[in-house]
C-alpha cells in the first residue's frame, strides 16, 4: 500500500518531470536574458531595484473680474520608496514574476480664500505581475497594481491620484503554420483624485481582441474588437458633477492586399462599427458605420491612379445621417518641371431634415524651372461642383464635435451658419455642461461661428470640450460652384520667397432659392519671406503675408508679419528672439485683431550633464471686444549623474481677459535615486 508520503513524493515527481518537459521544448534561441539560468529549482532571484524619489508640487492661483478676487494656493511634498523583484518558479521561461511596492508619504497645504487646512498621508504603491510561458508562443500574463501617478490637468498644472487596476492579457502567435496570431486583454482601473480646478472619479472597465493574419506574399487582415465601460464623476469643482455612464463596443475590420502578377494593384480596406450608449445628463445612443476602401495602382513610372470609396452611416437617438462618397483620380509627373492631377468626385449624404448630392470636377497643374538668380514657379487649380440640396428642416443637428481649447485662442466650429442659441458645451466625460459668459463665450464673424475658453471660468487651460449645436441648412436649391486659384512663386538665392496668390469662388443658381447669403467671394493674397545667416551664427528669418479677401459677408483685410533671430553663445547656447504682428479688419464686425507678441528663449547646457531651457512670450490683443494679455515665463532643467536624476519645471502665468484676470505660478520639482 502507497502511503500518503510516498503519494506526495510521487505527484512532485511527475510535476518536475511535466515541467521540465515544458522548459525542453522551448527553443533553446528563444530563452533571450533567460539563456543564462540553468538550474531549475522552486524558486530564483533574477534582479533587485529599486528607487528613491522626492518630489515638490507648488500650485497657486489668483483670480479677479471687477470687484470679485479670489486666490488658492497648494503645496504638496511626496517621498517615494519603491522595491521591485523579479524572480520565477521553477524556471523564468515558466513563471516569471514582478513583485514589488513601497510607501508613499504625502504631505499638503492648502490656503484659499475660504480658509486653510492641511494634511499629511501615508499610501503605498504595489505591482504584482505573473508572466507565464514567457518563451513559449502562448503566454499569459496577470496583473496588479496600486499607484497614485500625476494627473495633467492643464498645460502646467498636475496632481496626485490613486489608481489600482488589475487584468490579463496574453497572445497567441504561430498559429494556421506561423501566418496568424492572437492578442487579447481585459482589465479594470479605478482613479481618483483632486486639484485646484479639477476632480478625477473614473471607473473603467476594458477589453480588446486582435486577430492578425498573413496569406499569399504580403496580404494582411486584422479584426479587432475593443469593449469599454466607463462610470465617471470627474470635472471642475467649480460646477455641479453629474455622474455619466458610458458603454462603447467597436468592431475593426482591416485588409491590406497587392493584386497582380507584379502587384502593381494595392487595396485597403476598413470596415468600422461604433456602438456606444450614453447614460448622462441627457442619455443617448449612436451606432456609427464606416467603411473606407483605397484601390490605387501605378499605371507608369510618372503616372499613377486611385479610387476611393467611403460610407459613414450614422444613428444617433435625435438624428441619421449616411454620407457616400466615392473619388476617381490620376496623378502625373509629365517632367521634372511639370505636374498635375484631375479628379472626379460624387458625395451624397442623407441626414433628418437635409439631403444634398455634389458632383464634383477638379485639377492642378504645377510648373517649376530654374531660372539664373533662382527658381521661377506657377500653379493653377479649379473646382467645379453642381449641387441639388433638398432641405425640410431649417437646421441640422450636429453632435459630439471636440475641440481643444488653450489659453484664450479663439476656434471656429465645423459648420457656417451656427444657430448660437444652440450651442451646448459640455467635457469629454458628458459630467459637466460649462455656461456661455462664465466659461466660454461665442463669437459670430460673419457666416463662422467661434468659442473662446474664458480664463476665470471651470475650462482648463488645454482641456478637450464637446460641442453640440444645430446649422442652418440654407433651404432648397439647385446651384453650380466654380473655384478657381493662381499663384506665382519666385525663389531668390535660396534665402528669400515671394508669391502671389489669387482665389475665387462663383456660385450660380439653377432653381429654388438660397434662406442664406451665397458667399461669393475673391481673395488676393502676397507675401515675401527671406532667411539668412550671418557672421558669427546669427540667423535673421522674417515674412510678410498681406491678405485682401472680397465677399458678400465677412470681407476683411489681413496683415501679418514675423521675424526672428537666433544664435550660439560660446558653442553651448542658443538664443532666440522673436516678434509676431497680426492686424485683420473685419468690414462688417467690431471682433477685429490687432494682436502683437514677443518671445525670449535660451537654452543649453549649464555643464556636461544638465540641460537648461527658458523662455518668456507676451501677447497683447486690442482688436476685439474684450482686451486680452498673456505673459508666461517657462523654465526647464534638467541634470543626470549616473543613477541620481533631478528635473525642476517651473511657469508664472499672467492672463487678462477683459476685466477678467488669472496669475498662476506653478513649480514641479523632482529628485530620484535608482538602484
Amino acid at each position: 500500500m502507497v502511503s500518503r508520503v510516498d503519494r506526495q513524493r510521487a505527484g512532485k515527481h511527475y510535476l518536475s518531470v511535466a515541467l521540465a518537459v515544458i522548459i525542453t521544448v522551448l527553443p533553446s534561441s528563444s530563452f533571450g536574458e533567460y539563456r543564462n539560468v540553468l538550474d531549475i529549482k522552486p524558486f530564483g532571484v533574477l534582479d533587485v531595484s529599486g528607487r528613491l524619489r522626492t518630489t515638490y508640487l507648488f500650485d497657486d492661483r489668483e483670480r479677479g473680474s471687477g470687484t470679485s478676487n479670489s486666490f488658492e494656493t497648494r503645496s504638496t511634498w511626496e517621498e517615494e520608496f519603491f522595491l521591485l523583484t523579479q524572480s520565477f518558479v521553477y524556471h523564468p521561461g515558466f513563471l516569471n514574476m514582478d513583485l514589488g511596492g513601497g510607501p508613499v508619504f504625502v504631505q499638503q497645504q492648502f490656503d484659499s480664500t475660504p480658509g486653510e487646512t492641511s494634511d499629511n498621508d501615508t499610501l503605498f504603491n504595489f505591482l504584482a505581475r505573473f508572466n507565464f510561458l514567457e518563451l513559449k508562443t502562448y503566454p499569459v500574463s496577470l496583473y496588479y497594481e496600486r499607484s497614485h501617478p500625476s494627473i495633467t490637468t492643464s498645460l502646467a498644472g498636475r496632481f496626485l491620484t490613486e489608481s489600482d487596476a488589475y487584468g490579463i492579457d496574453g497572445r497567441i502567435s504561430d498559429l494556421l503554420g506561423g501566418s496568424t496570431s492572437v492578442r487579447f486583454e481585459a482589465g479594470s482601473r479605478v482613479t481618483q483624485g483632486s486639484s485646484l480646478g479639477s476632480v478625477v472619479d473614473d471607473d473603467r472597465d476594458s477589453g480588446s481582441f486582435l486577430i492578425e493574419t498573413s496569406y499569399r506574399d504580403s496580404d494582411r487582415l486584422e479584426l479587432k474588437y475593443d469593449r469599454l465601460d466607463t462610470v465617471s464623476a470627474s470635472g471642475s469643482p467649480g460646477l455641479p458633477i453629474f455622474r455619466s455612464e458610458i458603454s462603447q463596443e467597436i468592431v475593426e475590420i482591416r485588409s491590406r492586399n497587392w493584386l497582380g502578377s507584379d502587384k502593381r494593384f494595392e487595396l485597403s480596406q476598413v470596415a468600422r462599427r461604433l456602438q456606444q450608449d450614453t447614460q448622462a445628463a441627457t442619455s443617448t445612443t449612436l451606432d456609427d458605420r464606416n467603411y473606407r476602401a483605397d484601390l490605387r495602382w501605378k499605371m507608369s513610372d510618372r503616372m499613377r491612379s486611385y479610387l476611393r470609396y467611403r460610407l459613414l452611416d450614422t444613428q444617433h437617438s435625435f438624428s441619421e445621417s449616411e454620407v457616400q462618397d466615392v473619388e476617381l483620380g490620376l496623378v502625373r509627373q509629365a517632367n521634372k518641371n511639370l505636374s498635375f492631377d484631375s479628379a472626379i468626385q460624387h458625395v451624397s449624404s442623407e441626414q433628418t431634415g437635409f439631403d444634398r448630392d455634389m458632383s464634383i470636377l477638379r485639377g492642378t497643374v504645377n510648373y517649376t524651372r530654374d531660372v539664373g538668380f533662382g527658381t521661377l514657379g506657377f500653379s493653377g487649380s479649379f473646382n467645379g461642383a453642381r449641387t441639388d440640396q433638398e432641405s425640410s428642416s431649417t437646421a441640422v443637428q450636429v453632435f459630439d464635435e471636440s475641440h481643444i481649447l488653450t489659453g484664450t485662442t479663439i476656434v471656429d466650429l465645423a459648420n457656417e451658419f451656427v444657430v448660437t442659441g444652440t450651442v451646448a458645451v459640455s467635457n469629454v466625460a458628458r459630467t459637466q455642461i460649462f455656461a456661455e459668459g462664465i466659461d466660454y463665450r461665442l463669437l459670430e464673424i460673419g457666416s463662422v461661428t467661434s468659442i473662446q475658453r474664458l480664463i476665470g471660468g471651470n475650462i482648463s487651460d488645454g482641456e478637450t470640450i464637446v460641442v453640440d449645436y444645430s446649422f442652418e441648412t440654407s433651404g432648397t436649391a439647385a446651384f453650380d460652384s466654380l473655384g478657381t486659384s493662381f499663384s506665382v512663386n519666385l525663389g531668390i538665392l535660396k534665402f528669400m520667397n515671394a508669391y502671389v496668390r489669387f482665389n475665387s469662388q462663383d456660385t450660380n443658381l439653377r432653381s429654388g432659392e438660397f434662406t442664406n447669403p451665397i458667399n461669393d467671394r475673391d481673395s488676393l493674397e502676397l507675401g515675401v519671406s527671406a532667411s539668412n545667416q550671418f557672421v558669427n551664427n546669427w540667423n535673421l528669418s522674417g515674412q510678410y503675408r498681406h491678405r485682401d479677401q472680397k465677399e458678400e459677408i465677412s470681407p476683411f483685410v489681413s496683415d501679418t508679419l514675423d521675424v526672428s533671430l537666433t544664435t550660439n553663445v560660446r558653442g553651448r547656447w542658443k538664443l532666440t528672439v522673436a516678434s509676431s504682428l497680426s492686424v485683420v479688419d473685419f468690414e462688417n464686425s467690431n471682433e477685429d485683431t490687432n494682436q502683437i507678441s514677443y518671445r525670449l528663449g535660451l537654452s543649453g547646457r549649464l555643464f556636461q550633464r544638465a540641460l537648461f531651457t527658458y523662455d518668456v512670450a507676451y501677447l497683447s490683443d486690442d482688436g476685439g471686444s474684450l482686451q486680452r494679455d498673456q505673459l508666461r515665463h517657462r523654465l526647464r532643467f534638467q541634470w543626470a549623474y549616473r543613477q541620481v536624476r533631478f528635473a525642476l519645471n517651473a511657469l508664472v502665468s499672467e492672463d487678462k481677459l477683459g476685466n477678467s484676470e488669472n496669475d498662476n505660478a506653478q513649480v514641479s520639482a523632482q529628485l530620484t535615486r535608482a538602484f
